[in-house]
């Protein structure tokens, strides 16, 4: 007895084609890479206006004159004791460092889709900021003052700005091996560390001074300087076992990562003439 089945249509060479055209646009930079460099502008900036805002509110909260810019708080130091001066200090990278364990708790729920990439620039600009503010502590800073009002030992200010360079560097290493997965597979390391973390790290900071103009020249060269912690996160990369992503729809730009700097652009501009907080 013999049977006979449905002939099983073979692949067509154009579907073939189209799936190839398909998997090689994915290790174009044009389709994935466009979009770290959007966040990483934006998340910048915003997290650097958090920062100030904290700053702002709790001057306020402590009846503490000061006027709110989009990169630093001006406060009325003439009306502030020095604890209030390290309070005020304080206040702004502790709500970096909130907000990025609070992207790090919601970024590891969120690992597979689109909302998780911003999450991550976040938790690195939340948590760098705060550790960044750490290195100050035996120079001019937010935590300085607070070593003041200690009266922390020049050694041990020393200590804790080490201790600054060591966590932020950390940081940078780990989000460096978890930008490695959202690059696309087929992608080499150090295609992904150039596109990932070379380009943002230059152009994104580029962008995001653009964004902040006019300010002091001193915050800008400091804010380049910022971007030196980014070789950290290159190496994450390169030495990352991360499997790389399989979705392109997690990788392309879109609407809501341009409305984010675009939101972070309109707040820059509403600050640039200064915000009051008088109590």
């Amino acid at each position: 007895m013999q049977f006979v089945g449905r002939p099983v249509a073979a692949p067509s060479l154009l579907a073939m084609l189209r799936a190839d055209a398909d998997t090689s646009s994915l290790t174009k930079w044009q389709a994935w890479g466009l979009r770290p460099l959007v966040l990483f502008a934006a998340a910048y900036t915003l997290v650097t206006i958090a920062h100030e805002f904290a700053h702002a509110v709790t001057a306020y909260a402590l009846h503490v004159p000061s006027t709110l810019f989009h990169f630093a708080v001006d406060i009325d130091r003439a009306h502030a004791t020095l604890t209030q001066q390290a309070v005020i200090g304080v206040a702004g990278p502790l709500f970096a460092l909130c907000i990025g364990l609070l992207s790090w708790g919601a970024y590891t729920r969120t690992r597979n889709s689109r909302l998780a990439l911003p999450l991550l620039y976040f938790v690195m600009f939340g948590g760098g900021t705060f550790f960044g503010n750490l290195i100050s502590t035996a120079f001019v800073g937010d935590f300085s003052r607070l070593a003041l009002l200690l009266q922390l030992p020049i050694e041990v200010r020393y200590s804790l700005s080490v201790l600054g360079v060591l966590l932020l560097c950390a940081l940078s290493f780990l989000i460096g091996i978890e930008l490695r997965r959202w690059t696309p597979v087929g992608v080499s390391a150090v295609k992904a560390t150039i596109a990932m973390v070379a380009i943002p790290a230059i152009l994104g900071m580029v962008i995001a001074l653009l964004i902040s103009l006019p300010m002091p020249s001193n915050f800008v060269y400091g804010r380049i300087a910022e971007s030196s912690f980014w070789i950290a996160a290159a190496v994450g990369i390169l030495v990352s076992r991360k499997q790389p992503a399989d979705s392109r729809r997690k990788l392309e730009l879109g609407w809501a990562d341009i409305a984010l700097l675009l939101i972070a652009v309109l707040l820059v501009r509403l600050l640039v003439g200064g915000i009051s907080f008088v109590p």
